[in-house]
Protein backbone atom coordinates (compact mmCIF):
# COMPACT_ATOMS: atom_id res chain seq x y z
CA UNK A 1 0.00 0.00 0.00
CA UNK A 2 2.49 2.49 0.77
CA UNK A 3 4.41 1.75 -2.12
CA UNK A 4 1.36 2.30 -4.44
CA UNK A 5 1.05 5.73 -2.32
CA UNK A 6 4.61 6.82 -3.24
CA UNK A 7 4.14 5.92 -6.42
CA UNK A 8 0.98 7.83 -6.89
CA UNK A 9 2.12 11.05 -5.33
CA UNK A 10 5.28 11.13 -7.64
CA UNK A 11 2.74 10.58 -10.88
CA UNK A 12 0.85 13.65 -9.54
CA UNK A 13 3.77 15.61 -8.24
CA UNK A 14 4.92 14.85 -12.19
CA UNK A 15 1.22 15.66 -13.80
CA UNK A 16 1.64 19.66 -11.76
CA UNK A 17 4.88 20.01 -13.05
CA UNK A 18 3.96 20.15 -16.49
CA UNK A 19 3.25 23.88 -16.09
CA UNK A 20 4.43 24.18 -12.86
CA UNK A 21 7.33 25.64 -11.46
CA UNK A 22 9.10 24.44 -8.30
CA UNK A 23 12.70 24.85 -6.94
CA UNK A 24 15.33 22.80 -8.32
CA UNK A 25 16.63 20.80 -4.99
CA UNK A 26 18.87 18.53 -6.24
CA UNK A 27 20.80 17.40 -9.64
CA UNK A 28 22.32 14.16 -10.06
CA UNK A 29 24.59 13.17 -12.99
CA UNK A 30 25.11 9.39 -14.84
CA UNK A 31 27.16 8.30 -17.80
CA UNK A 32 29.51 11.74 -17.94
CA UNK A 33 32.96 12.66 -16.56
CA UNK A 34 32.32 16.37 -16.44
CA UNK A 35 32.09 17.61 -12.77
CA UNK A 36 28.44 18.31 -11.89
CA UNK A 37 29.35 22.43 -12.26
CA UNK A 38 30.13 22.39 -15.46
CA UNK A 39 26.86 20.73 -16.65
CA UNK A 40 25.04 22.63 -14.73
CA UNK A 41 27.23 25.57 -16.37
CA UNK A 42 26.39 24.43 -20.30
CA UNK A 43 22.82 23.59 -19.46
CA UNK A 44 22.16 26.95 -17.16
CA UNK A 45 20.55 25.18 -14.14
CA UNK A 46 20.80 26.18 -11.02
CA UNK A 47 20.17 24.38 -7.29
CA UNK A 48 17.20 26.85 -5.71
CA UNK A 49 15.81 28.31 -8.84
CA UNK A 50 12.79 27.94 -9.96
CA UNK A 51 12.32 25.56 -13.08
CA UNK A 52 9.59 23.55 -14.89
CA UNK A 53 9.36 20.83 -16.83
CA UNK A 54 9.71 22.90 -20.10
CA UNK A 55 12.96 24.62 -18.32
CA UNK A 56 14.51 21.29 -17.65
CA UNK A 57 14.00 20.49 -21.61
CA UNK A 58 15.82 23.55 -22.85
CA UNK A 59 18.58 22.82 -20.57
CA UNK A 60 19.39 19.41 -21.96
CA UNK A 61 18.26 20.97 -25.52
CA UNK A 62 21.67 22.87 -24.60
CA UNK A 63 23.91 20.12 -23.45
CA UNK A 64 22.88 18.61 -27.10
CA UNK A 65 24.10 21.70 -28.90
CA UNK A 66 26.54 21.94 -27.02
CA UNK A 67 27.97 18.81 -29.09
CA UNK A 68 30.48 17.79 -26.01
CA UNK A 69 27.32 14.57 -25.48
CA UNK A 70 26.43 11.53 -27.40
CA UNK A 71 23.14 12.01 -26.23
CA UNK A 72 21.13 13.17 -23.13
CA UNK A 73 17.75 12.17 -21.08
CA UNK A 74 16.30 12.72 -18.16
CA UNK A 75 14.04 12.14 -15.23
CA UNK A 76 12.68 14.41 -12.21
CA UNK A 77 10.66 13.29 -9.16
CA UNK A 78 9.88 14.84 -5.54
CA UNK A 79 11.96 16.00 -3.79
CA UNK A 80 12.47 16.08 0.25
CA UNK A 81 11.26 20.04 -0.05
CA UNK A 82 8.55 19.25 -2.45
CA UNK A 83 10.86 20.75 -5.19
CA UNK A 84 12.76 18.82 -8.45
CA UNK A 85 15.27 16.24 -8.27
CA UNK A 86 16.52 16.18 -11.18
CA UNK A 87 18.98 13.45 -12.83
CA UNK A 88 20.46 13.66 -15.98
CA UNK A 89 21.82 10.39 -18.09
CA UNK A 90 24.14 12.16 -20.09
CA UNK A 91 26.67 9.94 -22.72
CA UNK A 92 29.89 11.56 -23.33
CA UNK A 93 31.10 11.48 -27.28
CA UNK A 94 32.51 8.22 -27.68
CA UNK A 95 34.47 9.67 -31.11
CA UNK A 96 37.21 11.58 -30.97
CA UNK A 97 39.86 13.11 -33.05
CA UNK A 98 42.73 14.15 -32.25
CA UNK A 99 43.96 17.91 -31.65
CA UNK A 100 46.55 20.54 -31.31
CA UNK A 101 46.43 23.95 -29.65
CA UNK A 102 48.79 26.48 -32.17
CA UNK A 103 49.14 29.63 -29.81
CA UNK A 104 51.95 31.91 -30.65
CA UNK A 105 53.41 32.27 -27.38
CA UNK A 106 51.48 30.08 -25.34
CA UNK A 107 52.38 26.73 -24.06
CA UNK A 108 50.84 24.26 -25.42
CA UNK A 109 51.28 21.53 -22.32
CA UNK A 110 49.81 23.75 -20.10
CA UNK A 111 46.67 24.77 -22.27
CA UNK A 112 46.15 21.41 -22.41
CA UNK A 113 46.53 20.81 -19.00
CA UNK A 114 43.50 23.28 -18.65
CA UNK A 115 41.39 21.59 -20.93
CA UNK A 116 41.82 18.04 -19.53
CA UNK A 117 41.22 19.96 -16.04
CA UNK A 118 37.69 21.39 -17.77
CA UNK A 119 36.91 18.26 -19.65
CA UNK A 120 39.10 15.41 -18.72
CA UNK A 121 38.11 13.40 -21.67
CA UNK A 122 39.52 16.09 -23.75
CA UNK A 123 43.15 15.70 -23.43
CA UNK A 124 44.89 16.39 -26.56
CA UNK A 125 41.59 15.10 -28.02
CA UNK A 126 38.01 16.42 -28.95
CA UNK A 127 35.02 15.46 -30.16
CA UNK A 128 35.04 15.04 -34.15
CA UNK A 129 31.57 17.72 -34.38
CA UNK A 130 31.80 21.16 -35.12
CA UNK A 131 29.44 21.67 -32.76
CA UNK A 132 31.59 20.15 -29.88
CA UNK A 133 34.46 22.16 -31.38
CA UNK A 134 32.67 25.38 -31.35
CA UNK A 135 32.25 25.55 -28.18
CA UNK A 136 35.57 23.83 -26.95
CA UNK A 137 37.08 27.38 -29.39
CA UNK A 138 35.01 29.31 -27.14
CA UNK A 139 35.90 28.25 -23.70
CA UNK A 140 39.87 28.57 -24.86
CA UNK A 141 39.01 31.94 -26.13
CA UNK A 142 37.27 33.10 -22.46
CA UNK A 143 40.24 31.32 -20.77
CA UNK A 144 43.10 33.04 -22.85
CA UNK A 145 41.59 36.51 -22.85
CA UNK A 146 43.67 39.51 -23.28
CA UNK A 147 46.11 37.34 -25.05
CA UNK A 148 44.77 36.69 -28.01
CA UNK A 149 44.76 40.18 -28.45
CA UNK A 150 41.07 40.64 -29.44
CA UNK A 151 41.10 37.88 -31.47
CA UNK A 152 38.47 34.71 -32.03
CA UNK A 153 39.66 31.56 -31.61
CA UNK A 154 39.12 29.09 -34.76
CA UNK A 155 39.26 25.36 -35.07
CA UNK A 156 40.08 23.76 -38.26
CA UNK A 157 40.77 19.99 -39.84
CA UNK A 158 44.12 20.26 -40.91
CA UNK A 159 46.57 17.53 -42.78
CA UNK A 160 49.44 17.38 -40.48
CA UNK A 161 52.42 15.45 -42.59
CA UNK A 162 55.16 15.39 -39.35
CA UNK A 163 56.24 13.38 -37.16
CA UNK A 164 53.58 11.48 -38.68
CA UNK A 165 50.85 11.78 -41.20
CA UNK A 166 47.31 12.01 -39.60
CA UNK A 167 44.23 14.53 -39.60
CA UNK A 168 43.76 16.39 -36.83
CA UNK A 169 41.59 19.72 -35.30
CA UNK A 170 43.93 22.46 -34.82
CA UNK A 171 42.27 25.92 -32.42
CA UNK A 172 44.21 28.82 -33.17
CA UNK A 173 43.48 32.51 -33.92
CA UNK A 174 41.44 33.35 -36.70
CA UNK A 175 44.15 34.79 -38.04
CA UNK A 176 47.73 33.52 -38.05
CA UNK A 177 50.77 35.67 -37.87
CA UNK A 178 53.09 35.50 -41.20
CA UNK A 179 56.77 34.83 -41.26
CA UNK A 180 58.63 38.32 -40.59
CA UNK A 181 62.14 36.99 -40.58
CA UNK A 182 63.80 33.59 -40.07
CA UNK A 183 66.87 33.44 -38.41
CA UNK A 184 69.53 29.82 -37.95
CA UNK A 185 72.04 28.97 -35.29
CA UNK A 186 74.74 26.08 -35.41
CA UNK A 187 74.38 25.50 -39.09
CA UNK A 188 77.84 24.98 -41.05
CA UNK A 189 77.24 23.28 -44.52
CA UNK A 190 74.57 25.47 -45.43
CA UNK A 191 74.57 29.41 -44.97
CA UNK A 192 71.95 31.01 -43.07
CA UNK A 193 71.00 33.09 -46.61
CA UNK A 194 70.59 29.87 -48.13
CA UNK A 195 68.40 28.36 -45.91
CA UNK A 196 66.27 31.20 -45.27
CA UNK A 197 66.21 30.72 -49.38
CA UNK A 198 64.66 27.67 -49.21
CA UNK A 199 62.14 28.62 -47.12
CA UNK A 200 61.16 31.77 -48.24
CA UNK A 201 60.19 30.43 -51.91
CA UNK A 202 57.16 28.27 -49.35
CA UNK A 203 56.47 30.66 -46.95
CA UNK A 204 54.05 33.12 -49.35
CA UNK A 205 51.79 35.04 -47.50
CA UNK A 206 50.81 31.76 -45.74
CA UNK A 207 49.95 31.97 -41.45
CA UNK A 208 52.31 29.76 -39.17
CA UNK A 209 52.78 28.31 -35.66
CA UNK A 210 55.61 27.10 -34.68
CA UNK A 211 53.97 23.45 -35.50
CA UNK A 212 53.43 24.70 -38.85
CA UNK A 213 56.93 26.00 -39.01
CA UNK A 214 58.46 22.85 -37.72
CA UNK A 215 56.98 20.84 -40.77
CA UNK A 216 57.85 23.39 -43.17
CA UNK A 217 61.49 23.18 -41.57
CA UNK A 218 61.18 18.76 -41.78
CA UNK A 219 60.02 18.58 -45.09
CA UNK A 220 62.63 20.93 -46.87
CA UNK A 221 65.55 21.72 -44.92
CA UNK A 222 66.02 18.05 -44.20
CA UNK A 223 65.77 17.43 -47.88
CA UNK A 224 68.53 19.98 -48.30
CA UNK A 225 70.96 18.51 -45.67
CA UNK A 226 70.58 15.10 -47.17
CA UNK A 227 71.54 16.11 -50.46
CA UNK A 228 74.63 16.85 -48.79
CA UNK A 229 74.74 13.65 -47.37
CA UNK A 230 73.85 14.69 -44.05
CA UNK A 231 71.61 12.13 -42.77
CA UNK A 232 71.43 12.62 -38.90
CA UNK A 233 70.59 16.71 -39.15
CA UNK A 234 68.61 17.83 -36.13
CA UNK A 235 66.30 20.81 -35.77
CA UNK A 236 66.04 20.27 -31.81
CA UNK A 237 64.60 23.92 -31.36
CA UNK A 238 62.03 25.88 -33.12
CA UNK A 239 61.17 28.96 -31.24
CA UNK A 240 59.33 31.94 -32.39
CA UNK A 241 58.64 35.49 -30.90
CA UNK A 242 56.43 37.90 -32.18
CA UNK A 243 57.13 41.20 -34.24
CA UNK A 244 53.92 42.99 -34.02
CA UNK A 245 50.60 41.57 -33.33
CA UNK A 246 50.70 40.26 -37.29
CA UNK A 247 53.70 38.91 -37.79
CA UNK A 248 56.52 36.26 -35.96
CA UNK A 249 60.13 35.93 -35.94
CA UNK A 250 61.42 32.19 -35.86
CA UNK A 251 64.95 31.19 -34.76
CA UNK A 252 65.54 27.28 -35.87
CA UNK A 253 68.93 25.48 -34.05
CA UNK A 254 70.74 23.03 -36.18
CA UNK A 255 73.07 20.24 -35.80
CA UNK A 256 73.84 18.86 -39.10
CA UNK A 257 75.70 15.75 -38.03
CA UNK A 258 78.03 13.53 -40.16
CA UNK A 259 78.00 12.72 -43.73
CA UNK A 260 77.49 9.52 -45.27
CA UNK A 261 78.56 8.25 -48.83
CA UNK A 262 77.00 5.55 -50.60
CA UNK A 263 77.64 1.70 -50.30
CA UNK A 264 75.71 -0.66 -52.23
CA UNK A 265 72.23 -0.69 -53.30
CA UNK A 266 69.94 -3.92 -53.38
CA UNK A 267 67.33 -4.67 -55.58
CA UNK A 268 64.73 -6.63 -54.05
CA UNK A 269 61.44 -8.22 -56.63
CA UNK A 270 60.78 -11.35 -58.30
CA UNK A 271 62.04 -11.62 -62.50
CA UNK A 272 63.72 -8.56 -62.69
CA UNK A 273 65.64 -7.16 -65.71
CA UNK A 274 68.64 -6.48 -63.00
CA UNK A 275 71.55 -5.61 -65.39
CA UNK A 276 69.45 -3.39 -67.34
CA UNK A 277 68.17 -1.59 -64.09
CA UNK A 278 71.34 -1.16 -62.51
CA UNK A 279 73.00 0.39 -65.73
CA UNK A 280 69.80 2.21 -66.21
CA UNK A 281 70.11 3.73 -62.25
CA UNK A 282 73.36 4.77 -62.30
CA UNK A 283 73.83 4.94 -58.58
CA UNK A 284 77.39 6.66 -57.90
CA UNK A 285 78.48 4.27 -54.98
CA UNK A 286 81.77 6.39 -52.75
CA UNK A 287 80.16 9.40 -54.18
CA UNK A 288 78.43 11.40 -50.99
CA UNK A 289 74.54 9.90 -50.93
CA UNK A 290 72.84 12.52 -52.25
CA UNK A 291 69.09 11.48 -51.10
CA UNK A 292 67.09 13.27 -54.36
CA UNK A 293 69.83 11.85 -56.67
CA UNK A 294 69.34 8.76 -55.40
CA UNK A 295 65.67 8.50 -55.69
CA UNK A 296 65.95 9.81 -59.51
CA UNK A 297 68.53 6.76 -59.64
CA UNK A 298 65.57 4.38 -58.08
CA UNK A 299 62.56 6.38 -60.88
CA UNK A 300 65.64 5.57 -64.00
CA UNK A 301 65.97 2.03 -62.54
CA UNK A 302 62.08 1.21 -63.34
CA UNK A 303 62.11 2.29 -66.52
CA UNK A 304 63.53 -0.99 -68.25
CA UNK A 305 61.30 -2.83 -65.93
CA UNK A 306 58.28 -0.92 -67.09
CA UNK A 307 59.03 -1.89 -70.76
CA UNK A 308 58.38 -5.38 -69.59
CA UNK A 309 55.24 -4.84 -69.69
CA UNK A 310 54.64 -3.88 -65.77
CA UNK A 311 53.42 0.03 -66.41
CA UNK A 312 52.85 0.28 -62.47
CA UNK A 313 55.99 -0.97 -61.48
CA UNK A 314 57.58 1.14 -58.33
CA UNK A 315 60.46 1.02 -56.24
CA UNK A 316 60.66 1.79 -52.75
CA UNK A 317 63.74 2.84 -51.44
CA UNK A 318 64.59 1.98 -47.64
CA UNK A 319 68.02 3.55 -46.11
CA UNK A 320 70.41 1.87 -43.41
CA UNK A 321 72.92 4.01 -42.35
CA UNK A 322 76.59 2.80 -40.85
CA UNK A 323 77.47 5.45 -38.58
CA UNK A 324 80.84 3.67 -37.72
CA UNK A 325 81.57 4.00 -41.71
CA UNK A 326 79.28 6.91 -42.23
CA UNK A 327 78.18 4.75 -45.41
CA UNK A 328 74.55 4.31 -46.30
CA UNK A 329 72.69 0.89 -47.91
CA UNK A 330 70.16 1.30 -49.51
CA UNK A 331 67.78 -1.84 -50.36
CA UNK A 332 65.45 -1.22 -53.01
CA UNK A 333 61.74 -3.42 -53.04
CA UNK A 334 60.14 -3.27 -56.67
CA UNK A 335 55.70 -3.96 -56.22
CA UNK A 336 55.18 -4.81 -59.77
CA UNK A 337 51.30 -4.61 -60.18
CA UNK A 338 49.56 -6.28 -63.23
CA UNK A 339 51.07 -7.04 -66.71
CA UNK A 340 49.90 -5.29 -69.53
CA UNK A 341 49.49 -6.63 -73.21
CA UNK A 342 49.78 -5.18 -76.22
CA UNK A 343 46.26 -4.94 -77.96
CA UNK A 344 46.73 -3.25 -82.02
CA UNK A 345 47.90 -0.78 -83.66
CA UNK A 346 46.05 2.48 -85.27
CA UNK A 347 48.15 4.32 -88.24
CA UNK A 348 46.83 7.69 -89.15
CA UNK A 349 48.08 10.02 -91.60
CA UNK A 350 49.84 7.71 -94.07
CA UNK A 351 49.55 6.64 -97.50
CA UNK A 352 48.60 3.08 -98.53
CA UNK A 353 52.59 2.33 -99.17
CA UNK A 354 53.72 3.93 -96.10
CA UNK A 355 50.82 2.11 -93.78
CA UNK A 356 52.14 -1.00 -95.26
CA UNK A 357 55.98 -0.08 -94.35
CA UNK A 358 55.01 1.06 -91.16
CA UNK A 359 53.04 -2.83 -90.36
CA UNK A 360 55.61 -4.90 -92.19
CA UNK A 361 58.81 -3.02 -89.52
CA UNK A 362 56.23 -3.18 -86.77
CA UNK A 363 57.27 -5.89 -84.72
CA UNK A 364 55.08 -5.74 -81.32
CA UNK A 365 52.42 -8.35 -81.60
CA UNK A 366 48.69 -8.65 -79.94
CA UNK A 367 48.66 -10.28 -76.54
CA UNK A 368 52.91 -9.53 -76.23
CA UNK A 369 53.61 -8.17 -73.17
CA UNK A 370 53.34 -4.25 -73.49
CA UNK A 371 56.26 -1.95 -74.43
CA UNK A 372 55.35 1.57 -73.56
CA UNK A 373 58.36 2.81 -75.20
CA UNK A 374 58.84 0.72 -78.45
CA UNK A 375 56.87 3.59 -80.80
CA UNK A 376 59.98 5.36 -79.97
CA UNK A 377 62.17 2.73 -81.08
CA UNK A 378 59.68 2.21 -84.24
CA UNK A 379 59.54 5.45 -85.58
CA UNK A 380 63.45 5.67 -85.62
CA UNK A 381 63.29 2.32 -87.48
CA UNK A 382 60.51 3.78 -89.34
CA UNK A 383 62.54 6.74 -90.79
CA UNK A 384 65.45 5.33 -91.57
CA UNK A 385 63.01 4.14 -94.89
CA UNK A 386 60.19 7.24 -94.85
CA UNK A 387 61.50 10.69 -94.72
CA UNK A 388 60.09 12.14 -91.58
CA UNK A 389 60.62 15.67 -93.02
CA UNK A 390 57.52 14.98 -95.40
CA UNK A 391 55.35 15.18 -92.17
CA UNK A 392 54.88 18.28 -90.23
CA UNK A 393 54.77 16.75 -87.12
CA UNK A 394 53.52 12.74 -85.56
CA UNK A 395 52.38 11.49 -82.14
CA UNK A 396 52.09 8.25 -80.64
CA UNK A 397 49.61 7.78 -77.64
CA UNK A 398 48.58 4.92 -75.81
CA UNK A 399 44.98 4.30 -75.23
CA UNK A 400 43.14 1.51 -73.33
CA UNK A 401 42.53 -1.27 -75.48
CA UNK A 402 39.92 -4.16 -75.22
CA UNK A 403 40.53 -6.34 -72.28
CA UNK A 404 42.17 -5.70 -69.45
CA UNK A 405 45.05 -4.50 -68.51
CA UNK A 406 45.72 -4.06 -72.37
CA UNK A 407 46.57 -1.28 -74.13
CA UNK A 408 46.84 -0.19 -77.83
CA UNK A 409 48.94 2.60 -79.55
CA UNK A 410 47.80 5.67 -81.76
CA UNK A 411 50.15 6.92 -84.20
CA UNK A 412 49.42 10.02 -86.03
CA UNK A 413 51.26 11.53 -88.82
CA UNK A 414 49.98 15.15 -89.88
CA UNK A 415 51.67 15.64 -93.46
CA UNK A 416 53.01 18.97 -94.88
CA UNK A 417 50.59 21.08 -96.71
CA UNK A 418 51.53 21.30 -100.46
Amino acid sequence: MLRRLTCLLVLLFQLRAQNASFPLESVSLEGTTLSKEFVLEIAGLRIGSSVDKAAIETACAKLRDSGIFQSITYRYAPGPKRGFALTLLVADQSMLTEATLDFPGVDENALWQWVASQYPAFNHKVPGNEAAQQFIAKKIEAHLGAQLEGQHVAARMEEELYPRRRMLVSFQPETLPQVAAMTFTGQHELTSEELAGLLKKIVGDRGYTERGFRELVEFNLRRAYEEHGMYRVRFPSITSQKVSPTSLAFTTTIEEGLKFTLGEVQFVGDNLPLDAMVKAAKFKKGEIANWTQIQQCVRDSEIPLKRTGYLDASGRPERLLHDNERVIEVKVSFALGPLYHFGQLRLTGLTASQEAQARKLWKLQPGDPLDYAYPSDFLRTFFQSVDSRQFAKFNAAMAKGGGDHTMDFNLTFEPKAK
